[in-house]
């Protein structure tokens, strides 16, 4: 389990120096396996401006750039020709290190040199290089109001401490699997009064929700305990979009990749509560329903002997008879509690949404994981008991910064 401090700080006072509080977790809750300074590795990225552009006379794929941090100016020649005067871009000085090999055997340190016979000062980084997405073709443009001259690391607020906790000695402390559960654990070992969130105590989804909406969905439990709850709601006029820098930050901070706003508040949502929750394409839920008249289904259900379901691991797994799915009302779509199916992901098209905020038994989840060599984020805080009354103030905080 990996912890921000200024993340937790959001949500608990925290009157300890770092080494403290690795001591007092390490002593208190379980053992510490790490602890990483993140701005160290993004010494030297600076947000530039792109000040001037010159197509390079010698190359096709090169541009030439002259690049301003504010009082510096800088000329940088990039293979990356969509790079535009007045974009906002992450610029490494020489004699830094490129942040995604910072720590590792192939450390790139970063020279002034010659590129096609033109003074390169320095980098534009990619996405890849920053170590904030899988781009690595096109240079990556920050927002148009991205501070010049102020470093990337603050910017993103990567300039944070991350404590890893060893996940077997949280074994039965499934509420030690979110941030807001270990900020309140360092309130009690500092003797400080915790107050959780106002949306964390809500006993209701205290939000306008229409109910003559033309998008309908029924759900249907036929597992019983195995699931002890399932909430489920539809949004429609959905648009998908990059998340906003702080909310890419946490995730970044704990090693997940952003994907878009609908999967990244949903990921943050689960690294603050412990709580998973899933998303799926309406559209895409409901088009091979057989019975989509009606709107969509949701089934949790067992799986037959031999089901297969095409994951969002991009594999087929073929199930068995003590694999609880989340079906529509006919085909599995996700392994419950365990890992959604590809054919429903949410992708740049999707413009409605069901969010699923569910419990499930925490021996079946062992089981089912361990039957089909299936490890994810969801099975590590459902195997650790996740408390199902967390499923309503989770799915209504999920609506509310949707």
């Amino acid at each position: 389990m990996k912890l921000p401090i200024n993340v937790a700080k959001q949500y608990a006072t925290i009157d300890l120096e770092i080494k403290e509080v690795i001591q007092q977790l390490a002593s208190k809750i379980g053992e510490v396996e790490s602890s990483t300074d993140l701005s160290n590795a993004y010494n030297g990225v600076y947000i530039a401006e792109i000040k001037e552009k010159i197509l390079h006379p010698d190359s096709q794929k090169l541009g030439i750039y002259k690049i301003s941090l504010g009082k510096e100016q800088h000329q940088v020649v990039a293979g990356d020709r969509t790079v535009e005067v007045g974009d906002r871009v992450a610029y490494i000085k020489p004699c830094n290190i490129v942040p995604s090999t910072y720590q590792t055997s192939e450390e790139f340190k970063i020279k002034s040199s010659k590129m096609g016979g033109e003074l390169s000062d320095g980098m534009l980084c990619s996405q890849r290089e920053l170590n904030i997405g899988p781009n690595h073709t096109n240079v990556h443009k920050l927002p148009a109001d991205a501070p010049v001259g102020e470093l990337f690391s603050e910017y993103y607020q990567l300039d944070d401490t991350v404590i890893e906790i060893e996940n077997k000695a949280l074994t039965n402390r499934g509420d030690l699997f979110g941030i807001i559960g270990l900020a309140r654990e360092l309130s009690a070992i500092q003797n400080i009064q915790f107050e959780s969130p106002d949306w964390y105590k809500r006993d209701k989804i205290d939000i306008d929700i229409t109910s003559d909406s033309p998008v309908n969905l029924k759900v249907q439990n036929d597992v019983g305990n195995l699931c002890p709850r399932y909430m489920a709601i539809v949004m429609d006029n959905i648009n998908i979009e990059e998340s906003p820098v702080w909310l890419k930050s946490v995730l970044l901070r704990t090693g997940i990749k952003p994907i878009n706003n609908i999967v990244d508040i949903t990921n943050y949502l689960t690294l603050l509560t412990g709580q998973p929750l899933h998303a799926f394409d309406y559209d895409k839920l409901t088009k091979n329903d057989p019975n989509k008249e009606n709107g969509a289904h949701i089934t949790v259900r067992l799986a037959s002997e031999k089901e297969k379901l095409h994951t969002l691991d991009n594999k087929v797994t073929q199930l068995n008879s003590n694999t609880v799915v989340i079906a529509d009302s006919t085909n599995p779509i996700a392994i419950g509690g365990i890992i959604g199916g590809i054919d429903t992901q949410i992708d740049e098209n999707t413009k409605r949404i069901i969010i699923e905020s569910a419990n499930f038994d925490r021996f079946n989840i062992r089981k089912t994981s361990m039957s089909l060599g299936i490890r994810t984020d969801a099975v590590t805080r459902f195997t650790r008991a996740q408390d199902p009354n967390q499923c309503q103030p989770v799915l209504g905080k999920a609506i509310e910064l949707i």
